[in-house]
This record gives structure tokens, sequence and C-alpha cells, in this order.
């Protein structure tokens, strides 16, 4: 029989194969099968405590009279016997507990197909071993796969709260988290029919070479429910009765809806991401492009830095490179590939002054005092170094002398731009106001 806390508390430590540690009770026959199937799963012991567990099953064992000449072929094994019937009837008073009732597994017969975990083999579990087992049930949890075709131990939806044994079927009750798992629930409902129970057991089996395998005992740790399809005891199951739970149309409909919704609602979201990113995206592709050629430029800038020359704050080529190199990357992060160089410095300044309207006019009052002074003009002579002085002396006289040094400094103070600097000076140099 399985032991309550208090029955365990009570049993002395030569009862245990590990008195010290008061781990793996041998009290009974059932009590020392299971032991030995255990000594390799339990956790917290050395390889000097394993060694004594087993020397103190085997003696306990010889003391009840159990043949243990199999015991070296008999290991422990995760097995799920599929079953039956499920019925969840509808329950308005607690919106979290939706009670669930069927046949879990059928006893002193074997499956009718192999069952998982027990190494391709079919499997038979006694009454007796059934009904010592039968209390480990209690408190395990109900899981589901979004398929219900297998286990999922880490979505437990419910908890088995009663299991009894009627004829050759283990009956087991319980309820469904409702109010947190309604989709599933819902989905569940509307296919009860078509479903049945699996559940998870440690269990010791007699002889690995026969095919039934028979269990010698087991400790119930799970269940699940799922597709009767996928039941080992095909023929009861298929045999077995369950009550239909009618929904009203609306309420299929809105829990359908609800699956829908949380299957597709995440797609959904990817997409809409994915168009919000796809200038990112396109920018992405033509920075990786850009970039060696920007990095390039700065490093030729670096190198003229350091040697000294091209140091001009705004017209020098170190200054210019590095400009070109800024523009070029922030055209290739709003996805363009660069072709132009769009500055406002004074290379732009003069690229641009044939479409400029002002440089037109300016440039076309110049052609025009040009040809003035050219078609008035007399043939130079030479000037010796007396007459050039002599020259100078009477300009500066007249008061036409010009500074351009100073002109282009007062401007520059001003806030003059590089052109219009330019165009002044000019304008000075040919006299016109």
């Amino acid at each position: 029989m399985s032991l309550t806390p208090e029955t365990r508390k009570a049993l002395p430590d030569d009862d245990f194969a590990v008195p010290v540690k008061r781990a793996l009770p041998i009290h009974d026959a059932d009590h020392v099968r299971m032991a030995w199937s255990q000594i390799d799963n339990t956790k917290g012991l050395s390889d000097a405590e394993r060694a004594e567990a087993r020397a103190n099953i085997l003696r306990k064992a010889k003391e009840l009279g159990i043949d243990t000449a199999d015991w070296t072929k008999a290991k422990v094994a995760a097995m799920r016997f599929e079953a039956m019937s499920l019925e969840v009837p509808d329950l308005p008073d607690h919106p979290n507990r939706v009670p669930f009732s069927g046949v879990l597994t059928r006893i002193d017969e074997a499956s009718d197909n192999p069952v998982g975990g027990a190494k391709g083999k079919h499997v038979l579990i006694p009454k007796a071993v059934a009904e010592s087992a039968l209390s480990s049930l209690l408190g395990m949890g109900v899981d589901y796969t979004p398929n219900l075709d297998g286990h999922n131990a880490q979505k437990k939806i419910g908890i088995i709260t009663a299991a009894t044994i009627e004829g050759d079927g283990i009956h087991i009750e319980g309820f469904l988290y409702g109010a947190d798992f309604p989709a599933v629930v819902a989905d569940i409902q509307a296919r009860t029919s078509l479903l049945g129970f699996s559940y998870e057991a440690q269990a010791a089996v007699a002889n690995w070479n026969h095919d039934p395998v028979e269990v010698t005992s087991c400790v119930f740790t799970g269940a699940a429910i799922l597709l009767k399809d996928k039941a080992a005891y095909t023929s009861t199951s298929l045999a077995a009765s369950a009550e239909e739970n009618e929904m009203d149309m609306n309420e299929l409909i809105a829990a359908m809806t609800k699956v829908v919704d949380e299957k597709v609602g995440p797609l959904v979201a990817d997409v809409a991401a994915m168009k919000a990113n796809a200038e990112k995206l396109e920018a992405s592709s033509v920075a990786h492009k850009v970039k060696p050629h920007s990095d390039a430029l700065r490093a030729a800038a670096d190198g003229m830095e350091k040697d000294g020359f091209g140091l001009h704050a705004k017209r020098g080529h170190v200054a210019h490179l590095n400009r070109m190199a800024d523009r070029m990357d922030a055209d290739a992060v709003m996805g363009k590939l660069p072709h132009i160089l769009d500055d406002e410095g004074w290379f732009s300044a003069s690229a641009d002054a044939a479409s400029n309207p002002a440089v037109e006019a300016l440039t076309a009052k110049v052609a025009e005092l040009e040809g003035k002074l050219f078609a008035n003009a007399q043939a130079p002579a030479r000037k010796t170094a007396e007459a050039a002085a002599a020259e100078k002396a009477a300009m500066e006289a007249a008061g036409n002398t010009v500074d351009f040094k100073r002109l282009d400094a007062e401007l520059k103070a001003s806030g003059a731009s590089e052109h219009k600097r330019m165009s002044a000076i000019t304008a000075a140099r040919w006299g016109i106001k």
C-alpha cells in the first residue's frame, strides 16, 4: 500500500534502504520492489549510499521471500498508458472549476497497442498493483498539448481529485481550470467524444523480455487529455460512452474565435512589424555597401591630418573628406545610395553658381563692364619703374587705392559668405560701386 506522510514518519530507520537519510522505504514487498527500481533515479545519494541501498534491499527481499533472480534486468520506466472516455459538464457555480470524469485505463488485460516508454511492448497492470498505486493519482496535474496528441508537464490545466477501480477500469474525477484556460476548455468541451486520457507513471516490470510486460509496482505522476486515436486500449476506448455537452452556436463561435486569435494574432503582429520596419531593412541593405567607402574617406582624412596638410578648418581637404563621409552615411541611413555631395560649403556654392539667379546677374554685369573697358582701352604701354611709381602716387592722391586684405577681413567679420566676399573684392578691383 502507498505511504501517507504519517505512516512514513512512523517507520523505523531500518525500514529504509538508506537509513541515515530515511530514503527508499522497504517495509513491505511492494516497496522493496519499488526501492530497487528507484535506486538510480533517487537524487542526493552518493555511490557508497547507492551500494548500501542495494545491499539492504536485497537483504529485505530475502527476508520477505521475494525472487530477485531477474532484478538486474528490471529497470524503472516512465510509461504512458492511453485510456478511454472523458466527460466535461459545464458548472456555472465556480468559473474556474470545470469538472471532468472518465476511465483512465484498463487493468488485468494487456494493452491493444504498445505503450510509450515501454520499449515497444504491450503492458498489463494487475489489479493488485493498480489498487496499491491508486492513491498516488490524487492531486496529480492534468496537462495537454495544443494538438491534443501528447504530454506537456508544463501545461497543467487541471487536477485529479478522485480515483476508483470499477470493474476492469481505473476511473478518475477532477476539474479543469476554466477561468484560467477558457479557450482550451471550450475546445475540449466541443470535442469530448473524441478525447480520452493518458497517464504517466514510474513503473517497475517483472521481465522486459516478456510481451506484454507485467507491471509489478508503479507510482502515477500525472495525466494528459488527448485524442482517443492515440489510446493503447483502442477496443475499449471506442466502446466507451461519453456524454456530449451542447454549446450554443454563439458560445462555440466565440470559443473558436478566441482560439484562432491566440494562434493568428502573433503572426499578424509580426507581419505588421515587418512592414513598419521595411524602410529600416532597406536602409540596412544600403548601409553595408556605403560604410566601407565612408570609412576609407575618414581614414584618408586621418592620414592627411597626421602628416600635417589639408588642415584648413572649412576648406581643408581633411574637413571636406569628413563631410563627404558624413553625408554618405546619412544618405545610407535613409535607404538612399549616395550619388551627389549635398554640402553647404564653398565647393557647393561654386558648383551651384550657374543655377543661382543672383550669381548669374552678377556674372552678366561683370561681363558687360569687361566689354566696355576692353572697347575703350588703349594699347598698353610698357611702364618703367618710375612710371609705375608715379601712377601709384597719382591713384593714392585721387583716393582710389583699395586695401583688399582689409576689405576681405571686414566682410568676413560681418559674417559674409565666401561667395559674397569674392564678389565684393572683384567689384572693388574693377571700380564698381
